[in-house]
């Protein structure tokens, strides 16, 4: 019973920090799946949406599926019911109209298509203080990457007054948007623009072989923080937050970069839930390790408790500001920015096949845009 719960546990934590259609490994064999869900309900105008994933273990790798053709509710005070809408890839969306307001209780439930019902404890937002400022230092050896080697990096820092009227729990997360000059990396192949959906082909004369694409025009990498960065006032109620450490982001290109940072509300439950997620990922050695303690979020399964689910759901206040990484520090110190790629450029060879695409399309998804970010300088 021990086992069964260890290994619940890690595969949660696992989905939960990767949270993509990637497989990762695991040094596990079980046929036991997960729920994970991912439910922050915001105060912000973006789209208010639920996501809902299930794993499956396969020779010790999990892959993470969507849910579909659930039914989602979300209660609002404890009696109206507004219901979600498919988007398609295990995505549920509230209706544009919806607002969240203070002083009311929020509760998530949902049913998968053969009728298990699910449910949340309610929750209810609480105001989040303004980001008073955001600074940033480079530093040569800011991230540690093996035995005394470091990748250099920007510390980002924000300064924000705690309220001392009411306790308040935070977490930061960010997004980076860096220039990216390639579209797309082939392994063991070329790639090709017909036919439709451009994309690379495995060709066995080149079995071993990587080729790089340029984008053609404007493209941006979208990076996410992986980290949980969560702070309880328990001990410091009214005072000044200063130089909280946000992002280590490395150094990427000469040119800089934007940063995007949240400020957020959470609950007490919500806090000690990342939290104990946190300690247990980011300080607890690897993901196989035996955790100290059982994760035990807000959702439960109507019928059957004791079924474990990964994820939260939670209402929080927003606060945003966005950043110019300028890089000017890295200025005279001899040192080269590492690039976005994980391997040496490699473009492929000019041959006398005229049809072959010079470039590679910038395809706008979760981590990629040819769009330019509001707040982006050249």
């Amino acid at each position: 019973m021990i086992n069964k719960k260890i290994t619940l546990l890690t595969i949660a934590l696992g989905l939960w920090v990767c949270a993509c259609v990637e497989p990762f490994e695991l040094n596990i064999e079980s046929n036991l799946k997960i729920l994970t869900v991912d439910a922050t309900l915001t105060d912000t105008s973006d789209e208010q949406i639920i996501s809902l994933t299930e794993s499956v273990n396969v020779n010790g790798s999990v892959f993470a599926q969507p849910l579909l053709k659930a039914k989602v509710e979300v209660i609002v005070g404890g009696s109206e019911r507004l219901t979600l809408t498919e988007k398609g890839q295990g995505i549920y969306a509230l209706p544009s109209s919806f607002k969240l307001k203070t002083g009311v209780n929020y509760k998530l439930v949902f049913s998968k298509a053969d009728g298990t019902q699910y449910e949340s404890t309610e929750d209810q937002v609480t105001k989040v203080p303004e980001i008073i400022g955001v600074h940033d230092e480079f530093v040569v050896k800011g991230i540690e990457r093996g035995d005394n080697y470091f990748d250099p990096a920007n510390y980002i820092y924000l300064d924000t007054q705690d309220p001392a009227d009411i306790k308040n729990n935070y977490l930061w997360t960010w997004k980076l948007w860096e220039r990216q000059s390639v579209c797309a990396t082939c392994f063991g192949g070329r790639y090709f623009l017909t036919p439709v959906p451009a994309r690379c082909r495995e060709e066995r004369a080149f079995a071993g072989q990587t080729f790089d694409y340029f984008c053609p025009g404007d493209c941006w990498e979208i990076l996410t923080s992986k980290d949980l960065n969560v702070f309880t006032d328990t001990y410091s109620n009214g005072q000044p937050i200063q130089n909280r450490l946000i992002a280590k982001i490395p150094y990427y290109n000469i040119k800089g970069a934007l940063i995007e940072i949240k400020q957020q509300s959470i609950s007490p439950a919500a806090y000690r839930y990342f939290k104990l997620l946190a300690d247990q990922i980011q300080n607890n050695g690897s993901l196989v390790d035996t955790p100290p303690a059982a994760l035990i979020g807000n959702i439960k399964n109507v019928n059957n408790p004791s079924e474990s689910i990964a994820g939260f759901f939670m209402v929080t206040s927003v606060r945003t500001v966005r950043y110019w990484i300028d890089r000017k520090g890295a200025e005279g110190k001899n040192i080269n920015p590492i690039g976005l790629l994980d391997h040496p450029l490699s473009p492929e060879p000019m041959g006398n096949d005229l049809t072959r695409p010079p470039f590679a399309q910038c395809i706008s998804s979760l981590t990629r845009t040819p769009t330019r970010p509001n707040g982006w300088i050249n």
